[in-house]
């Protein structure tokens, strides 16, 4: 393709879409149209589905779904940060390294689907996996804070297991798979253990766990969009565009739950003085 720089928009250019780069999307789109008139199903590409560019964008609506969760998890943070100070207590700090992890992982998540590239689909994935598996440290932590031995044993073990995987991401050889697996294990056990800690709150009269409750339940009804695959809808919204969508409003009920969880906490030692 002759002249690629030249018909190029701004964004493309700025997203560094190589020659090579444009020549694979527009002959894909090509293909897609070729097979639409035979009357046969779209395929994928080279993995992936064909999607519309928007402003240089390579999936824009799973972009766009990325932004949401971020926004929402920066707004809970921002709450997070007015009414708990980190010199508070030391379980504060602990809910902003959990906030700026996730916050992190979701500005790389829009990075990747706007420019699929070996470095951004390693980043998305590690920081992906990091987000994982803080709600099951947090978890851990904030249940078995008095066990320090055994939170120790844990956080150790988590920590080495998710350095390895990260080194066998870094190899660019990815078993997509297996990263799946890990990711679903890990986030499930996590929940498992904040649906326990939320029903032996509930059960002690607690209304803030319904919170809780109810993150958990939706998080598990919107996880098959995940493992589920089919061809994006105007171009844009497959199944994982779907899914980070369904998954922006579930901080707002994450957050409040903590938020309440440690003016519960806050109380009790109040009273101990």
């Amino acid at each position: 393709m002759k002249n690629t720089t030249i018909q190029q928009d701004f964004w493309c250019r700025l997203f560094s879409w190589r020659c090579i780069d444009e020549c694979k999307y527009h002959c894909m789109w090509s293909a897609v149209k070729k097979l639409e008139n035979a009357g046969r199903q779209v395929v994928k590409f080279h993995g992936k589905w064909p999607f519309k560019r928007i402003m240089g964008m390579q999936e824009p609506a799973s972009v766009f779904a990325s932004l949401l969760n971020l926004l929402a998890n920066a707004y809970m943070y921002s709450k997070l940060r007015t009414e708990f100070s980190i010199k508070s207590r030391p379980m504060v700090l602990l809910w902003h390294l959990f906030a700026l992890v996730c916050m992190n992982a979701w500005v790389w998540s829009m990075v990747f689907h706007t420019r699929d590239t070996p470095f951004t689909e390693f980043m998305d994935y590690t920081c992906a996996l990091s987000m994982v598996m803080g709600l099951y440290v947090a978890a851990v932590v904030r249940i078995l804070h008095s066990q320090k031995k055994i939170v120790a044993t844990l956080l150790t073990g988590s920590l080495l297991y998710f350095a390895t995987h990260v080194r066998l991401l870094a190899t660019g050889v990815v078993d997509y798979d297996y990263n799946m697996t890990v990711n679903v294990i890990f986030g499930a056990v996590g929940s498992f253990i904040w649906l326990v800690y939320a029903g032996y709150l509930s059960a002690r009269g607690s209304r803030y766990s319904s919170r809780m409750l109810w993150f958990v339940t939706c998080s598990a009804v919107v996880l098959p969009l995940e493992l589920l695959d089919f061809p994006p809808v105007r171009r844009a919204w497959d199944a994982h565009a779907v899914w980070h969508l369904s998954t922006a409003p579930l901080p707002l009920l994450f957050y409040q739950f903590v938020i309440e969880d440690l003016r519960y906490t806050q109380s009790r030692q109040d009273k101990l003085l």
